[in-house]
């Protein structure tokens, strides 16, 4: 490929990131001023100042939005956790991961109550789940090496683990999505405790084949 060619296809991929960005922010904005179920794409194009199409282009569908969303926050409170020094230990690490997410979802509710929405809309259980997993699973893996050896205690399975500990966060935030008011710190409290709950039967061994 010439270089003027290559420069003119980088310069094209710029500008189609740069779009999907405005459409992905306007979409954000747009749901929680209109709410998820009355938000149209035409209302998502107009505010990020694209034509239809082009919205259509990088989002088939509203719920493919949510879906990106569910993606990036995951994704950002997995960086924000995943090297922090004061966290020593993989079971702390795993309790930080959704404590932070439960904040994150208080801080930003009406974003995350028809976000949700979105998810469970257009796909039910979230298909996103198992990009996040796996590395939750090896900070599970990495807790029972961290325990001490108090004897053959039965091995609990860490990818099950895992798909408890996100089913007690989204029944969490899906029990409040008819709350219009942030949860005020309640959310996080019951995620806090349901979680410490789960790694307690985790550790003791408990769901074990």
């Amino acid at each position: 490929m010439r270089q003027a060619d290559s420069e003119k296809q980088d310069g094209r991929t710029r500008n189609a990131q740069v779009n999907r960005e405005r459409v992905y922010a306007a979409a954000i904005k747009v749901f929680a001023s209109r709410g998820y179920d009355a938000a149209t794409m035409d209302e998502i194009a107009a505010e990020a100042g694209v034509v239809r199409r082009t919205a259509f282009n990088h989002f088939p569908a509203k719920s493919d939005i949510a879906t990106e969303w569910a993606v990036r926050v995951g994704e950002s409170v997995f960086a924000l956790v995943r090297d922090v020094d004061r966290i020593t230990s993989a079971a702390d690490r795993v309790r930080a991961y959704f404590h932070e997410l439960a904040l994150r979802a208080e801080r930003n509710w009406d974003e995350t109550r028809q976000m949700t929405t979105g998810l469970l809309r257009g796909h039910g259980v979230p298909a996103h789940r198992s990009q996040l997993s796996a590395e939750l699973r090896d900070w599970l893996r990495a807790s029972q090496r961290e325990r001490p050896d108090s004897g053959p205690a039965p091995s609990a399975d860490p990818a099950l683990a895992v798909d408890v500990l996100y089913d007690v966060f989204q029944g969490a935030v899906v029990r409040r999505l008819s709350q219009e008011a942030p949860p005020h710190g309640a959310l996080t409290a019951e995620v806090d405790a349901a979680i410490a709950l789960v790694l307690a039967g985790f550790a003791s061994g408990a769901g074990h084949p």
